[in-house]
């Protein structure tokens, strides 16, 4: 794995270094000392902030994913107890069909994790092959600038008096393991924090308590903080700074998360739905009722009109920047299309966090609504009883019409046989030739 992930591991030795040289620019001592333990700190701080986007991302796409559930679950209970090969085919065309319509993808939240791991994995191998490295028993020389005497440095640093490259048992004195299990405690608190936030503030309650997946959520909030109490024995103490902070950065990533990004349904959701809800609406709503006594007062002045809603969307595009609410319309949709969208917000009850996924559903809500207009205004008619009659009339006075010329047709046809068998048309033809040769011959004489 290291021969896969060298490149990335070497980039971050390269980074870790510049860290280290930086801080001892600005005053921090060089050698063995507290330089080496903050650079670890600001080092796996930045690779962190360097991720978020990646999982910001599959945040969303996880959110995408579950606001579908509702139709998936249409989907499977309408082809349920089918086997046969054409209703499988069926139900993965309307999945992905769906998937289509609301610009999702069941890979999309996977493809940011699978990212983030090697990056995660080579920033860890950094720290885990400094005491090789000293030793020369690492697979290279060197990882970039970080040789075997800044190694030295790396590994004579110590955390409260215990060296970056001791662990539980390698630590002399019962004060300098207790370092050790005070740390462990707090990585396994924040790990547990962490997990709870997510499962219990984040995700959608589920009213039956022995569903097995609520089962191995519970179970996982327990088991996985245990991991890191077996782990914490053997890791070294610089590994074990680098995971207190990484886990610290974690907890706060989660609840920045729970207070912009939550899971539709979840305690966390329905909080932040009702404060950004009452928020706007205290503002917007006596605004709006402004804009139609306005409106209103301007009698049908399509100037004025126009005037008007361009102040008013200004206005409420401003606040509602402010408020968090996505504002990224489409390009085709109209002024007045725009502030009916905000003055729903204001003055009726918030149903979605206005944010990118509501938008995307607002889209396809406004194209469904004009597909079943343009069917609508195309659908035939329905007569009454008296356009019935009236059609009717007409048709039988057209067919009696086309009987009576079918009728004349056949007279003038028997008569032109009785004639020596030349049509009408032919009588008219040599009576025109014939008068032509009379002009003809008038001319020469």
């Amino acid at each position: 794995m290291d021969s896969i992930l060298h490149p990335i591991i070497v980039a971050f030795a390269w980074i870790w270094v510049s860290i280290y040289r930086a801080l001892t620019f600005i005053g921090i001592p060089e050698g063995p000392g507290i330089g080496w333990v903050l650079s670890i700190v600001i080092l796996t701080v930045l690779v962190r902030f360097a991720i978020l986007p990646l999982y910001i991302k599959q945040t969303k796409s996880m959110r995408s994913m579950q606001v579908l559930q509702p139709e998936m679950q249409k989907i499977t209970a309408k082809y349920k107890g089918k086997k046969d090969s054409v209703s499988r085919q069926r139900q993965s065309e309307e999945t992905m069909a769906l998937y289509k319509k609301h610009g999702a993808s069941p890979y999309a939240s996977c493809l940011p994790l699978l990212v983030q791991m090697p990056i995660l994995f080579a920033l860890y191998r950094v720290f885990y092959s400094v005491s090789q490295i000293m030793d020369g028993t690492y697979g290279y020389d060197a990882l970039g600038p970080l040789n075997a005497a800044l190694a030295s440095d790396v590994v004579d640093s110590t955390v409260f008096g215990v060296g970056l490259s001791q662990t539980l048992s390698t630590t002399p004195g019962i004060g300098h393991k207790a370092v050790f299990i005070v740390l462990i405690a707090f990585l396994v608190g924040m790990q547990f924090l962490t997990m709870r936030l997510s499962m219990k503030k984040n995700m959608a309650p589920n009213p039956d308590p022995n569903n097995p997946m609520v089962r191995s959520q519970k179970t996982m909030m327990y088991i996985m903080p245990l991991m890191f109490v077996f782990t914490g024995f053997i890791f070294q103490m610089g590994l074990l700074v680098y995971m207190v902070t990484t886990t610290t950065f974690g907890f706060f990533q989660q609840v920045w998360v729970n207070r912009t990004m939550p899971n539709p349904g979840s305690p966390a959701f329905e909080d932040l739905l009702s404060h950004r809800e009452a928020h706007f609406q205290k503002w917007a709503a006596p605004t709006f009722e402004s804009y139609e006594k306005q409106y209103a007062a301007l009698d049908g002045d399509e100037e004025a009109i126009a005037s008007l809603q361009s102040e008013t969307l200004a206005s409420v595009e401003k606040h509602a920047g402010r408020q968090h609410i996505y504002r990224k319309f489409p390009d085709d949709w109209t002024i007045s299309e725009k502030l009916g969208v905000y003055r729903t917000l204001a003055l009726e009850p918030w149903k979605s966090i206005p944010d990118e996924i509501w938008m995307k559903q607002l889209v396809i809500a406004k194209a469904s609504k004009e597909q079943v207009e343009a069917a609508r205004k195309n659908r035939p008619k329905k007569l009454s009883r008296e356009q019935r009659m009236r059609i009717a009339e007409r048709e039988r006075v057209e067919r009696e019409a086309a009987e009576k010329r079918a009728q004349r047709n056949a007279k003038k046809s028997a008569s032109s046989s009785s004639k020596g068998g030349l049509t009408p048309e032919e009588i008219e033809r040599r009576r025109q030739q014939r008068r032509k040769e009379s002009r003809n011959q008038g001319k020469k004489s």
